[in-house]
């Protein structure tokens, strides 16, 4: 080892200088962090989302804003690689795409038969959020009219048999060969349970990672912040320290500023026989204590202190003015460490329109790759083991899907549609939108899914049946526009004269 000590280079190496000596680490791989911690972490997650409002609405907008009402499959296949052609690639499209709709719109995809498919993925995103990992058994059952069903598990029902020690081949639940995973273990019941608090940790089932037909039997949905990771951490891990201080700090001020608020009478008599004729406001189901030595704050309430007793209320000064200035510098720590901003995550905006879009922008790459790697993770893999079911009941036709791997991928190539964004200034973004489309820069396509969310020819059926009765009935278009219009005309002496003509037209 070179002779010199650490802390020579790099001064954030250093154990001798007064403000990092008692900075401790730990040296543990990603595996064994999460093993020691991971549990801790997921259950004072849940408990902050429940709890603290800030965590709830950062979890709620990451929902609402990835998932939203859905995000949807629109099968791709390559027409020219598959060596078909374009007609049958856009047939087995249509047909593909009509019956992943109907068997995702159903609520018989769910395995407890409470949510359909894009209700699924609003709580499977959220499960993940909270606690790291989602786990999703779609497993085949007939009693769906496609032959397959979706059941999510949390995290905790991950874990090793009764018993068994963590391992570099098993740990956390999780059985791997040395490269990747290969099984998962998964308790019968959950644990904590309402009949046998304890039980769920006792009975385990283990299930590989890939069924019969190489689709996978376990989908496992996480975030990987290191390599040789096989458990994800919640979402919050970073934060949870700084919410929890926060939601102490905003329970104190609450309290300091509900008494501040109570305007209370006290009245001191030299005579001990003296009575009161009246009461106080205090409900008497409010009441903490009828003891008669006991003095209460509240509302308008009136209270005899005793002989030779006295009050003395320190003034709270509440509301406290500082407060808001100092929660949103921490709402804006705790938004900027997860990728988004403060603004979007509370829906506040009282800045200017360039610097609420700024932000909008922002947060939108950060919803953008999140919803990236959840399709990837959860909702790919289950759109295959759909078209492979599919396939083998002879419903769907793609030949060589068994026999060729190749074409085995480009039969499951999907894209997945999710709402579009929000828009701060509608008209616009729009007239961008216009502009970009007219000079080539993007298709109709993109432009339609910009906007609305759909496809151009989603959107072009609707406009086309809606013309047919408009026909059949005979209706005008709807509303009217008034127009200006300028014209440049060429003069044959070269000049040009502009002539301007306003009016009414039918749109």
């Amino acid at each position: 080892m070179i002779g010199y000590g650490k802390g020579v280079a790099f001064k954030g190496a250093s154990i001798v200088n007064e403000a990092l000596k008692a900075f401790r680490v730990s040296r543990g791989s990603a595996d064994r962090d999460a093993a020691v911690d991971g549990e801790e972490l997921a259950v004072r997650s849940r408990n902050l989302v429940q709890n603290n409002t800030f965590s709830s609405a950062l979890v709620s907008s990451v929902d609402v804003n990835v998932i939203g009402k859905g995000i949807h499959a629109r099968p791709v296949p390559n027409a020219k690689l598959l060596g078909i052609p374009e007609e049958r690639a856009n047939e087995f499209r249509e047909k593909v795409q009509g019956l992943f709709d109907l068997w995702a719109d159903n609520k018989s995809c769910d395995d407890e038969y409470r949510n359909d498919f894009y209700q699924l993925q609003n709580l499977g995103l959220k499960t993940q959020l909270i606690t790291g990992n989602l786990f999703a058994l779609p497993r085949n059952d007939f009693s769906n009219p496609f032959g397959l069903k979706v059941k999510l598990l949390e995290g905790d029902r991950c874990r090793n048999p009764w018993n068994v020690r963590d391992t570099d081949r098993l740990a956390m639940g999780i059985e791997t060969d040395g490269h990747r995973a290969i099984a998962y273990y998964f308790t019968k019941k959950p644990p904590f349970g309402i009949d046998d608090y304890c039980a769920g940790f006792y009975d385990t089932v283990r299930i590989s990672m890939f069924d019969a037909l190489q689709n996978q039997a376990v989908v496992h949905t996480m975030v990987s912040d290191r390599t040789d990771q096989r458990r994800g951490i919640p979402y919050l891990a970073p934060i949870i320290s700084q919410l929890k201080q926060q939601e102490r700090y905003e329970d104190a001020e609450l309290l300091a500023a509900v008494v501040s608020a109570m305007f209370t009478v006290f009245i001191t008599s030299n005579d001990t026989s003296s009575q009161v004729n009246f009461s106080g406001n205090i409900a008497p189901e409010q009441k903490v204590s009828n003891a008669p030595n006991t003095v209460e704050l509240g509302p308008g309430m009136i209270n005899t202190l005793a002989n030779g007793e006295k009050i003395e209320i320190a003034d709270p000064k509440r509301p406290n003015v500082n407060y808001e200035p100092f929660v949103n510098s921490i709402f804006k720590e705790a938004a900027a460490s997860r990728g988004l901003s403060s603004e979007v995550v509370l829906r506040q905006f009282n800045s200017s329109y360039n610097a609420v879009r700024a932000a909008i922008l922002e947060s939108r790459k950060t919803y953008d790759k999140l919803r990236y790697d959840f399709v990837a993770d959860f909702c790919q893999p289950i759109f295959e083991k759909f078209l492979t079911t599919c396939i083998a009941t002879g419903v769907i036709e793609a030949p060589g899907y068994f026999d060729d791997p190749i074409k085995r991928m480009l039969w499951n190539s999907c894209a997945w549609i999710g709402d579009s964004h929000f828009m701060l200034d509608p008209t616009k973004e729009t007239e961008a939108i216009i502009k970009q489309l007219d000079n080539q820069l993007i298709d109709r396509d993109t432009a339609c899914q910009m906007i609305t969310g759909m496809e151009y020819s989603v959107i072009a059926e609707k406009i086309a049946a809606a013309r047919k009765i408009q026909a059949k009935f005979d209706l005008p278009e709807p509303g009217t526009v008034n127009k200006t219009e300028s014209v440049s005309v060429q003069k044959e002496d070269g000049a040009t004269e502009t002539s301007t003509s306003s009016g009414t037209t039918e749109n």
